[in-house]
């Protein structure tokens, strides 16, 4: 998941409906996909030439990280079950899931965790992918609504075994939109933009001042420029972004929240 990503911000009723959207066969909405411009050339740059070693660029996931970090808890959570002794399921079970669907262990990098997320859930999405229990970020939301999982899976009568659940993820419905270093990810993005949580004007802005970088520019004014407003503000920067605005223009009342990002 690319830093310009909002963090994992789902509340207990949207993790509610997924589940019960994904034990009914219904969609779960769309991903979508993007390479920077830089990756895209470079990639373009490289077929056919034998000379140059080329390696495969990353697809960013500009849309649905939500949804794919959502499902990844679950799936945690169903697989600790098992290991607990809370769950019906077989060993083999658990280790075929989590090597499909949790693994990335043929990854060119020290991390073989296939979900990257930011760096302000990293730590929590980790300790809970090692089942860490002692140490899991309890003010996290990653954590909580993991554990909202746990509780549903093991409450009394068991509902499910974890094959039943392994189906359920196997049968998901979700429409991948790949796009290429030529299209415009935050036009497309915004005219998706439909379900899910709604963005934030602090959100609108961030992706399109940062959507226009390189990967690496990205990350660099992420750290430097954004993270430190997003701590200042305690992760609230639309008001000030809007008392911001206020003053900067020399308005005579506030700019209106609907208005902020244009």
């Amino acid at each position: 998941l690319p830093d310009l990503q909002r963090p994992f911000v789902w509340k207990d009723n949207k993790v509610r409906e997924l589940f019960d959207s994904m034990l009914k066969g219904y969609p779960i909405g769309y991903i979508m996909l993007w390479e920077s411009p830089a990756d895209y050339e470079s990639k373009k740059s490289t077929i056919g030439d034998n000379s140059k070693t080329y390696e495969e660029p990353k697809e960013l996931v500009i849309d649905g990280q939500q949804r794919l970090t959502t499902v990844s808890l679950l799936l945690l959570a169903g697989i600790h079950a098992v290991e607990d002794g809370k769950l019906e399921g077989d060993k083999g079970s658990i280790e075929e899931a989590k090597e499909e669907f949790l693994m990335a262990k043929f990854s060119g990098t020290e991390r073989k965790i296939k979900l990257l997320p930011i760096e302000n859930d990293m730590e929590a999405y980790d300790r809970i992918f090692e089942h860490d229990v002692d140490n899991y970020v309890k003010d996290s939301k990653m954590t909580r609504n993991y554990q909202y999982f746990y509780e549903r899976l093991t409450k009394e009568p068991h509902q499910l075994s974890f094959d039943a659940l392994l189906n359920a993820i196997e049968r998901l419905q979700i429409i991948s939109i790949e796009l290429d270093g030529n299209d415009q990810p935050q036009l497309i993005f915004e005219s998706l933009n439909s379900t899910g949580l709604d963005l934030t004007g602090a959100d609108e802005i961030r992706n399109y001042l940062l959507m226009s970088l390189k990967a690496e520019e990205q990350q660099y004014y992420f750290k430097t420029y954004w993270q430190k407003i997003e701590i200042a503000t305690e992760n609230e920067p639309t008001m000030f972004l809007r008392d911001y605005l206020t003053i900067k223009q020399q308005l005579q009342r506030p700019v209106r929240l609907s208005n902020l990002y244009s």
